[in-house]
């Protein structure tokens, strides 16, 4: 990979990445260094929105000098950060990721080579996760990654993981400012399809996940993320419909979400043996969600946005 000079920098990169930090040290290290190494000669730059505070910015300016940072000095979710760094990125394909994962040394290359065979105006891949024999990693990982576990399905999809994502910003153009009001990926992808653009997944973009937790620690995320996706998905609903949907989250969402981590899993055998080890945390990441629904529907999404890491 190139990262461009100063005095290359009239010229826009083929590829821009944007990087979502809000974990702080050591996460975006390791992503940085999987940029740095990467394969083939793609001119591109990397960018860094990050909210976690100067020791952070530090780190990666002396150890990454070419990387551009964008430095928020309030607590800012997911969304606004992707948002911003979209908005200052220059190259025609714009790759989105976090802190906590770490692509392959093909990455860039792969998602160039599949965006020119198909054309789709946005282009994502697979989620591995990496090496760890603890058993909460792993259920963070059915959880949140269980329906794309890599290999995903080529072809045209509704789903696109919003961490391990590319954008051709040219064909998308008229969409710049659906872009900046930075919403989740589940929401963005929607309005980019109800547009009319073509999305697809590949199983050679890969990255992997690789962020250690705590039970109480993904406990808060996963209600805040659910409570934020809730307000979100009810915003302007009236009160009885609101109460429809949280009805609905504490009753028939807790097995649907038990039912759907199994189905994912069972049909990658190489990983049941963990699944079942952590089938426990599951459940209660299960329950977790539905309560943030619940209270998400009724009441709206708070500030969980910006709890979310």
């Amino acid at each position: 990979m190139q990262n461009p000079s100063e005095h290359e920098r009239s010229t826009p990169p083929t590829v821009s990445v944007v990087i979502a930090s809000v974990n702080g040290l050591p996460y975006p290290i390791a992503c940085l260094e999987a940029l740095e190494s990467q394969e083939g000669d793609i001119p591109t730059e990397v960018i860094v929105a990050d909210c976690t505070g100067p020791s952070t910015v530090a780190a990666i300016r002396e150890r990454f000098p070419s990387t551009t940072i964008l430095a928020f000095d309030e607590p800012t979710s997911v969304p606004a950060l992707r948002a911003a760094g979209i908005a200052a990125a220059r190259g025609r394909l714009v790759a989105v990721t976090e802190d906590h994962c770490v692509p392959r040394p093909d990455w860039i290359r792969r998602i160039v080579e599949v965006h020119e065979r198909t054309g789709w105006a946005a282009v994502g891949g697979g989620v591995v996760i990496a090496p760890t024999d603890r058993t909460v990693d792993w259920a963070v990982y059915f959880c949140e990654y269980g329906h794309l576990m890599s290999p995903v399905p080529a072809g045209p999809s509704d789903v696109i993981p919003g961490m391990n994502v590319a954008y051709d910003m040219e064909q998308l153009a008229p969409m710049r400012e659906v872009f900046a009001e930075g919403m989740w990926e589940n929401f963005l992808h929607d309005r980019l399809r109800a547009a009319g653009y073509q999305m697809g997944l590949d199983p050679s973009i890969v990255v992997a996940h690789d962020k250690y937790f705590t039970v109480p620690m993904f406990l808060s995320e996963r209600y805040h993320l659910s409570r934020a996706f809730a307000g979100g998905r009810v915003a302007g609903t009236s009160f009885p419909g609101r109460l429809a949907w949280a009805l609905g989250a504490v009753t028939a969402l807790p097995p649907l979400l038990v039912a759907r981590a199994v189905r994912n899993v069972w049909r990658r055998p190489p990983h049941r043996r963990r699944f079942l080890a952590a089938f426990p945390l599951v459940v209660l990441f299960s329950l977790a969600w539905s309560i943030g629904e619940f209270v998400g529907y009724l009441t709206g999404p708070g500030d969980s946005l910006v709890k979310i890491r």
